[in-house]
């Protein structure tokens, strides 16, 4: 019984302005890579990946949505009976920053109250920076967001951490409610 492993499969979603880089941290995440010239998301896309975690296989289901207001349809739709999100924004953007609450209000509107994290993206161009450290560190709290990381998907920087960090979260957030 000890050496058994458990399988928790959990929906994630993607929340965020356009061009915030949500699709770049899930190609990085699932398929190490990065594409330049990518063009934005037409809607929504799926991808998986298992976590390997203590004794347990942690599935997650990535539901990446668009950021444009005419997804909005969509973005409920396939945020519904998510366990998990992140919410990202462009730290060189600061109007991306600023829609964290909505973001958040969203997702509790179309999936309930979910574990989140608020992920600021694009760290590799840190000498555009716009929004401050201590900035997200602050909007976190206010949001209850479960905690935050600052990513680039174009070097792969941290981005590994906070998928992982994110799915642990969850396994131990949906283990203490069954315990």
């Amino acid at each position: 019984m000890e050496n058994e492993t458990n399988t928790m499969r959990y929906k994630m979603v993607l929340f965020g302005n356009e061009k915030v880089g949500k699709t770049s941290l899930v190609e990085r995440f699932i398929n190490n890579r990065f594409i330049e010239d990518y063009l934005y998301n037409l809607g929504y896309n799926i991808y998986e990946k298992i976590i390997s975690y203590q004794k347990y296989l942690i599935s997650l289901m990535i539901y990446d949505i668009g950021g444009q207001e005419k997804f909005d349809v969509v973005r409920k739709i396939y945020a519904r009976g998510a366990d998990t999100a992140f919410i990202i924004y462009d730290i060189t953007n600061k109007k991306s920053f600023n829609n964290l609450k909505k973001w958040r209000d969203d997702l509790y509107k179309y999936a309930g109250i979910i574990p989140f994290m608020i992920i600021g993206n694009k760290i590799d161009l840190e000498n555009k920076r716009k929004v401050s450290k201590q900035e997200l560190i602050n909007t976190s709290k206010e949001l209850n967001a479960i905690g935050y990381f600052e990513t680039s998907a174009k070097t792969g920087e941290y981005v590994d951490m906070a998928f992982n960090q994110l799915a642990i979260e969850t396994l131990k957030t949906h283990l203490s409610k069954n315990a």
